[in-house]
This record gives C-alpha cells, sequence and structure tokens, in this order.
C-alpha cells in the first residue's frame, strides 16, 4: 500500500541522512588505533547488551505477532546465530581477541557518561511509548546498518573497513562487524514487514515516524560520544 511505501522510503532517507550528519562523519573520521580499536569493540558489546533491554522492552508491549518475530530476531542475538554458530554478544567477545582483548576486558568495562546517557534514552523510548514507536525506534538501528538500504554500506561495514584499511585487519577477522554486515540486512527486513501488518492509518505512520526521529537523534548523539572519547586515547 502507498501509506507503508511512502513510510518505508522515508525511513530509508533518515538512516542514509545518519551518515551525513556532523556527528557520523566525526567518528568515521577519527583515525584508527590499536587502543581505539579495542575501545570501540568493547563499547560495541556493551551497545549489543542495550540493544537486547531495548528489544525485550519492545516485545513485552508489542502484539502476539510482533512477539513471535522480535522472539525469533532475538534468538540469533541471545542464542545463536547460526551465521556464526554463537550469539552475538559471544562473538563480539570472541572478536576482541583478534586486537588483544580478553573476556575479562569485557566484564570490567565501564559505560563512559555521554554513552550512559544515551543508554538511558534508548530506554525510555522503549519503555514510554505506544509498541509502533517504541518497535520503529529500536528497528531503526538495525535498518541503518543494512547496505541494501544505505548507500556505500551500514555502520558494521564502513567501521569494518576502517579497521581493514587503517588497522590491517581484515574485514573477515572481525568476525562480529562481518556478520552484522549480513545479519542485519536479514533482521531489518524481517522486522520491516510489521509496517505492512500493522501500519494502517496516518496516525500510525506519525507513531513510526517519532519513534524512529527520537531513534535517530540518540544514535547520532552516540556516535559524536564514541569519536569524542575515542579521540581521547592518544
Amino acid at each position: 500500500m502507498d501509506l507503508v511505501k511512502n513510510l518505508c522510503a522515508t525511513l530509508d532517507q533518515m538512516v542514509n541522512d545518519q551518515f551525513e550528519s556532523i556527528e557520523f562523519k566525526n567518528f568515521l573520521a577519527v583515525p584508527l588505533t590499536l587502543e581505539r580499536g579495542r575501545f570501540y569493540v568493547v563499547q560495541n558489546a556493551l551497545y549489543t547488551s542495550n540493544r537486547r533491554d531495548c528489544w525485550g522492552y519492545v516485545q513485552g508491549g508489542a502484539p502476539l505477532e510482533v512477539k513471535r518475530v522480535i522472539w525469533q530476531h532475538e534468538s540469533d542475538e541471545l542464542v545463536n546465530d547460526p551465521r556464526a554458530g554463537m550469539d552475538h554478544y559471544t562473538l563480539t567477545v570472541k572478536q576482541g581477541e583478534v586486537i588483544g582483548l580478553t573476556p575479562e576486558d569485557f566484564d570490567r568495562a565501564e559505560v563512559p557518561a555521554m554513552v550512559q546517557a544515551c543508554f538511558h534514552a534508548w530506554h525510555h523510548i522503549a519503555t514510554h511509548n505506544h509498541w509502533l514507536a517504541a518497535y520503529a525506534a529500536s528497528h531503526m538501528l538495525e535498518r541503518r546498518n543494512n547496505g541494501k538500504i544505505v548507500k556505500g554500506g551500514g555502520m558494521s561495514f564502513r567501521v569494518g573497513k576502517k579497521f581493514e584499511n587503517e588497522l590491517g585487519i581484515n574485514l573477515k577477522k572481525m568476525i562480529s562487524l562481518d556478520v552484522h554486515v549480513v545479519a542485519d540486512m536479514d533482521h531489518s527486513e524481517n522486522i520491516s514487514e510489521m509496517f505492512e501488518r500493522f501500519v494502517k492509518t496516518s496516525g500510525d505512520c506519525d507513531l513510526v515516524l517519532k519513534g524512529a526521529r527520537e531513534s535517530m537523534a540518540i544514535d547520532r548523539a552516540y556516535r559524536g560520544a564514541l569519536g569524542y572519547y575515542m579521540e581521547q586515547i592518544k
């Protein structure tokens, strides 16, 4: 239907616009060193944990049919992704071995102040909005990682290429980034199908756009924060 088609076109434009923002440009322009790379990988594991929180909150408030879709999505994330043979948090920790990180480095990791504020903001969207807005907010972070939608590749692909070009570490060795290049294409497309099922009115569209806009604003702040903290590592 035209309503959903136009909505999805708007969402596609929004995720492409993220990469034109000053926050994304600054983050991707920070030169990688080994220590900065380690910081990023550890912080990405904390981001993964925040995503599990938020999708759990969204699932709790969603209709039964949507709960099933989220459950299938989260089984990759929390239990086992057949693409990787493990869950995504374990995958990130395993990836850390390539750059000299240990499981204890992840266990001891602290969430920096600005990152913590972003995590709380995503929690707030997931718990204090209509389910459509909350669903869209979490969905957009995977849509933003979908290389079929984002011109030039999603965030995992771009960061993976930075590790490859600036640290000489092949993208295939950065196993979490590499898996997410593919996984988030599948995840974002499967989850996006629910818009066809549940978006019926302009009011429904407004709810989706509200969640999407708020989440993308937080996403820009999050990337800006990561870039700032990485620049402090000399």
